[in-house]
């Protein structure tokens, strides 16, 4: 018996657990590996994008190659922080093509950034023109990658 939402049966389960591995499988090779017929699969698969258990389907590049192998952790502390200040730090975040993702946390830090771009040189003018130009940043603390020892997209269930 699975512990998630009364919706999902061990089928949606494992509609889960194969589109997170690759989302370019056809309905057909869907139903295929799950032993249900094409039409309900299809049925299926709607209603669990229609629930939010599936928020789309991304193509993942290899950022070298994109010249965005450059990878930062970038921890901000803000010198104040409010509804206002976090709304508008979100906003402003989110036009920020070197930011591949933020994260609201807590401990040191206020925000988590993940940083790609292409050289030490692009990331320095990074926080010179952006994340040190925006207001109420008072600290941060940049971490390098040097190597991915794992990458995962998906998780266990």
């Amino acid at each position: 018996m699975n512990t998630f939402s009364h919706e999902l049966d061990d089928t949606d389960l494992q509609i889960l657990r194969i589109v997170q591995k690759n989302g370019r499988l056809t309905n057909k090779e869907i139903s295929q590996m799950i032993h249900l017929s094409v039409t309900p699969t299809y049925e299926r698969l709607r209603r669990l994008e229609r629930l939010g258990y599936i928020k789309g389907y991304v193509a993942i590049l290899d950022a070298h190659k994109m010249e965005r192998g450059f990878m930062v952790f970038c921890s901000v502390t803000m010198n104040q922080i409010n509804k206002h200040i976090a709304q508008d730090f979100c906003e402003t975040v989110g036009e920020w093509d070197e930011v591949t993702e933020c994260y609201n946390v807590s401990g040191d830090g206020d925000y988590l950034l993940k940083v790609c771009v292409n050289s030490m040189q692009k990331y320095q003018q990074f926080i010179l023109e952006k994340l040190g130009a925006f207001p109420h940043v008072f600290h941060v603390r940049s971490t390098f990658v040097m190597d991915t020892l794992k990458l995962t997209y998906g998780f266990p269930f």
